[in-house]
């Protein structure tokens, strides 16, 4: 089987109620690596876990629309000094990105999670550029990014409880399933 086939396969066996552990076990050793079966069947959405948690996801979606808002109105303040071509950009990079998160965490991409906290930490020392001239807005806008991070981390790991921060979880060197 090839890669495309063995993906629907996994989201067949685990729409149908099988374990995840026992999904593992059936596709393990073909055509796909382990870790990327492990993968695969952690980042399945488990509709149960997503109607639990939905309250914790609108929220994430909610900041997150907010910050595309605001970033929506930088972007258009930078009418004034750079022109509309800069505004334009600026609307596109800052208002634009949240909302891609925001709807991939509506989706329930497990990805867009990883993807939003590994590009957020990585941002974050960008935000101690300007300490000097404003020190209690970059501290409290520090503050701000890494708590929607860790928000997003622990909403992540309700979510996709078998996926690590990339990846799936290994322990003992086994790849170990909630259910």
């Amino acid at each position: 089987m090839d890669k495309k086939e063995i993906k629907r396969q996994v989201g067949a066996m685990l729409a149908a109620g099988h374990a995840r552990a026992e999904t593992f076990n059936a596709l393990a050793g073909g055509s796909v690596k382990d870790r990327v079966l492990a993968t695969w069947i952690g980042a399945y959405p488990d509709p149960f876990l997503r109607k639990r948690h939905l309250v914790k996801v609108n929220v994430l979606v909610t900041l997150m629309g907010i910050m595309g808002l605001l970033g929506t109105i930088a972007g258009l303040l930078q009418i004034n000094d750079g022109g509309i071509a800069m505004a334009l950009l600026m609307v596109s990079i800052v208002g634009v990105i949240p909302f891609l998160f925001a709807w991939g965490f509506y989706k329930g991409v497990a990805a867009v999670y990883t993807i939003y906290i590994t590009f957020t930490i990585s941002q974050i020392p960008r935000e101690f550029v300007g300490f000097s001239e404003e020190p209690v807005s970059t501290v409290l806008g520090a503050v701000f990014i890494l708590a929607m991070v860790l928000y997003a981390a622990w909403v992540k790991s309700l979510l996709f409880p078998d996926l690590a921060l990339i990846g799936a979880k290994k322990i003992k060197g086994q790849y170990v399933f909630s259910n």
